[in-house]
C-alpha cells in the first residue's frame, strides 16, 4: 500500500460500462414512454 498513488487508477472500463449502462436506460425510457403512449390511444 505504500506505492498506492490517489487518482492513479484506470478507469476506461467502469466509464464505458457507465455509458453503457445510460444508453440502456434511455432505451428502456423510450420504450415504456412508446407503450403508455399505445396503451392511452388504445384504451381511448
Amino acid at each position: 500500500m505504500a506505492d498506492y498513488k490517489p487518482g492513479n487508477m484506470d478507469i476506461r472500463e467502469q466509464e464505458r460500462t457507465f455509458a453503457s449502462f445510460l444508453r440502456f436506460t434511455q432505451w428502456v425510457v423510450g420504450i415504456v414512454l412508446v407503450v403508455l403512449v399505445f396503451l392511452a390511444l388504445a384504451n381511448a
